[in-house]
């Protein structure tokens, strides 16, 4: 039976003898493997990101590093117990942390993302993902060289389909997201699903001891927030402006997350001052206001390249 521990991803580095074997080998089976259909399932780097975390993860456990042809295409591992396991992987060109840093000094915490399509399908019937991120050097095609040594895998845990269609937040093409002091819009159809939701552990050869009935009781688990403090917060501010929530709710919610910082707009701060100073030309707003306004918000004059 599995016991919980907290996220902290395990750290795997592959720039020694075998880990460049196992790049070669992800690099080889995507080329002559590479899925082609309609579903999005990644480029074939992303692919190959892929395949390069499950044969880590299928080393360690001691199998055979790639499945027979006739494997189904749902999952990835089939576990001791009869559980139906696949590996998530994405890649970048950072370390993966449980918390990134942004401008205002106020920690973001750590997410995955889940192709929406995939997670809808119900032929693809793994019934728990193992998430795991690839630090990747800015050359990205597999397998690299015997010099680069950044290519390395962080297996950050595990948690049941269900819970991720039950609790994951699904995000249109298009959709905004943070990513440490970075913005950027999707390409595809995501879920996000946040790493301190995961169920951790302390070494890889933990997930042979997942049985059926911790995915039952996974199923049923309450997580936390699929949503860093900072943007909880920030939709709470919107919230009211809209009447919907008050002022006790900020309160309840930054209690719950710790969080007392001000946190900033996503817009830059030089546009709500032009905003106020617009509405204080029509007559409709005070020097005081604007006052009140400059002790939470910044602006931002041009200095020079």
């Amino acid at each position: 039976m599995y016991r919980y521990h907290h996220p902290t991803p395990i750290v795997i580095k592959l720039t020694d003898e075998l880990g460049f074997q196992l790049r070669q080998k992800a690099a080889e089976y995507v080329a002559a493997n590479q899925n082609r259909t309609g579903a999005e399932r990644g480029s074939s780097e992303e692919q190959g990101f892929g395949a390069l975390a499950e044969m880590v993860v299928r080393n360690k456990l001691g199998m055979p590093e790639i499945n027979p042809e006739n494997h189904p295409l749902g999952y990835d591992i089939l576990l001791p117990s009869g559980v139906k396991l696949d590996v998530k992987c994405r890649g970048g060109a950072l370390a993966f942390k449980e918390e990134y840093e942004s401008s205002d000094g106020i920690m973001r915490e750590a997410k995955h993302n889940f192709f929406a399509r995939q997670i809808h399908d119900e032929e693809l019937d793994t019934e728990i993902y193992l998430m795991t991120h690839l630090e990747t050097p800015s050359n990205r095609e597999l397998p690299g060289t015997t010099r680069q040594r950044k290519w390395i895998v962080y297996i950050c845990g595990w948690v049941s389909k269900e819970r991720v269609v039950r609790e994951g937040v699904y995000l249109p093409r298009g959709s905004l997201t943070e990513q440490g002091r970075t913005w950027f819009t999707y390409r595809g159809q995501e879920v996000e699903f946040y790493n301190r939701n995961l169920n951790g552990l302390e070494k890889i050869e933990d997930l042979l001891s997942i049985e059926r009935t911790d995915i039952e009781k996974d199923k049923h688990h309450q997580g936390d927030l699929n949503l860093t403090s900072v943007d909880a917060v920030r939709i709470v501010y919107d919230l009211i402006g809209r009447g919907v929530l008050s002022e006790k709710h900020l309160a309840f919610v930054q209690k719950e997350t710790g969080l007392a910082k001000i946190v900033k707009p996503i817009l830059h701060s030089n546009q709500y001052f032009h905003l106020l100073n617009w509405l204080k030309g029509k007559g409709v707003l005070t020097d005081s206001e604007i006052k009140k306004a400059q002790q939470i918000l910044q602006e931002e004059p041009y200095s020079g390249i």
